[in-house]
């Protein structure tokens, strides 16, 4: 009888373990537009299911609070970085995680995360978060909340600086080749004014003025009235 008990606890303790490692795991997130998302629609993680929202909650300014769960087995799949991505491709919207480093640590349950109406917003967040802001994350993981957090290396600096150039040389050559309308100019606006609401809201300021900047910036480019000096003399009628 001893040996069947002894032969029993390693599996009940194995079956226990297992248990516990199904529990979903719950996060938040903030949408300025929530496409029509509501509970039961689908977490989406390289094309494959991983959880379900469990609630869309209106907050201030016209946004909504996205409350949603994922598998056990799956909630290594979300990052302190993710980026939670409203999709409107399917027959039913859904939220895709939407990983910027795969390095980058996961995120216990009941962490808030960054989410996206756009795919624009996704890169108004990347902006926002600059450069050094995943090694700072890392800091503050593994100093348990230190305020203190190691300086961007040299060469992420660099990268930084020179990927900021190729964006911008980028967006002038297409406002030049092809001007933005007023109305993709007012809906960049409101998609940037949504981020930083998000970002003011989770007490991200540093992020928030960051985006402010670089946007005002990019708006300046996009509106900027054309120099006649710059545009070559016309020939005089015949």
């Amino acid at each position: 009888m001893r040996k069947a008990i002894g032969i029993c606890a390693p599996l009940v303790a194995a079956l226990l373990l297992a248990g516990c490692s199904s529990q979903p795991s719950y996060y938040a997130t903030q949408l300025d537009t929530s496409g029509g998302l509501g509970p039961g629609d689908a977490i989406t993680h390289a094309s494959a299911t991983i959880g379900q929202v469990t609630s869309v909650t209106p907050i201030s300014d016209g946004d909504s609070e996205i409350a949603f769960e994922v598998e056990g087995s799956h909630a290594d799949e979300i990052h302190y970085d993710s980026i939670m991505t409203l999709n409107n491709l399917g027959t039913a919207p859904s939220l895709d995680v939407m990983n910027v480093d795969a390095m980058s640590h996961s995120a216990p349950s009941g962490t808030r995360l960054d989410g996206a109406s756009s795919m624009n917003e996704v890169q108004m967040f990347i902006t926002a978060r600059g450069p050094g802001s995943f090694a700072q994350a890392l800091g503050n993981v593994a100093n348990m909340g230190s305020s203190t957090a190691p300086a961007p290396s040299q060469s992420t600096v660099q990268m930084t600086q020179m990927m900021a150039a190729i964006s911008q040389q980028t967006l002038a050559t297409a406002v030049a080749v092809a001007p933005p309308t007023q109305q993709q100019i007012d809906e960049a606006k409101r998609e940037s004014l949504g981020v930083e609401r998000q970002l003011m809201r989770n007490g991200k300021s540093e992020q928030a003025e960051r985006l402010r900047a670089s946007m005002g910036g990019m708006m300046g480019g996009m509106t900027a009235p054309i120099n006649p000096t710059a545009l070559p003399p016309t020939s005089p009628n015949p």
